[in-house]
């Protein structure tokens, strides 16, 4: 079974998705006007400008009802389930698109009649944005930049506000680093030990050194090392923690980057 990209999950890439779609068949209908909706999107007392805009509308608000709720699940999908809730989404704007026809023309038809009229011409126009966003998405997930791999003598150089330097240790040997407030705190190995040093300055004055030298971030004032992460692990109350390789060490993990970071175990 294949995992979902990180990117699919992303709530940018949902609200992109949200916006893309809608406007892409609007466009492309205004443009091209297939299937003869010149004349089919007639409807009531309304142009075929005006229906068309109604009927976008339409699918905007199918899509974002259903990546709302996929925003919930996103977790629990893989690449197939995708995939399948892609046809889902197309399935229920045509629902809502073909209740406004069979309203609005005030069809004799039998509504699921009318619903496989639209179908016919809604999923062809609808499954080329859907493609084209899910293309982008994957060629976004590869040429992603990698995490560093560091040699395993690179050294990181810690200084204080005042540049003074104040700890220069391995990158390998960092199991996290965490923001205790004027301070950051240095968690790292020495032998067999495990040792911690506080460091006056900021957690924004070292994101540049920790992303150089592949820790990641995995919270707001956390930064791990992926490379001693043991277990990452959800707890009942809904809180994830990433259980470090030396016992009794753990980090806290946010919905944010818990993504990212699954991606690189």
């Amino acid at each position: 079974m294949l995992n979902l990209p990180a990117s699919f999950r992303k709530p940018t890439s949902q609200a992109i998705h949200v916006v893309a779609v809608p406007l892409a068949f609007f466009a492309f209908v205004l443009i091209y006007r297939p299937f003869n909706l010149t004349e089919q999107l007639q409807l009531g007392r309304f142009s075929f400008g005006v229906n068309l805009t109604l009927i976008a509308c339409i699918v905007f608000g199918a899509v974002l009802l259903m990546r709302t709720i996929f925003h919930f699940v996103r977790n629990r999908i893989d690449r197939l389930t995708y995939y399948f809730w892609c046809l889902l989404e197309i399935t229920v704007a045509a629902l809502f698109v073909a209740l406004y026809v069979w309203l609005m023309a005030r069809l004799v038809d039998p509504y699921f009649v009318v619903v496989a009229r639209v179908y016919g011409w809604l999923f062809p126009i609808l499954i080329f944005p859907y493609v084209i966003t899910a293309m982008a998405l994957f060629l976004v997930d590869r040429y992603r930049q990698p995490l560093a791999e560091p040699a395993e003598d690179q050294k990181m150089r810690f200084y204080d506000e005042r540049k003074n330097l104040k700890l220069v240790v391995t990158a390998a040997s960092v199991l996290y680093i965490a923001a205790k407030e004027n301070y950051v705190q240095v968690v790292y190995l020495d032998g067999e030990r495990v040792r911690d040093y506080l460091v006056r300055a900021s957690m924004r004055s070292i994101e540049g050194l920790c992303e150089e030298c592949g820790l990641k971030r995995c919270h707001r004032s956390f930064y791990l090392n992926p490379r001693h992460v043991k277990t990452l692990r959800k707890e009942k109350e809904g809180v994830i923690v990433a259980e470090m390789d030396v016992a009794g060490q753990e980090v806290p993990v946010t919905k944010r980057y818990y993504d990212s970071l699954v991606e690189l175990l």
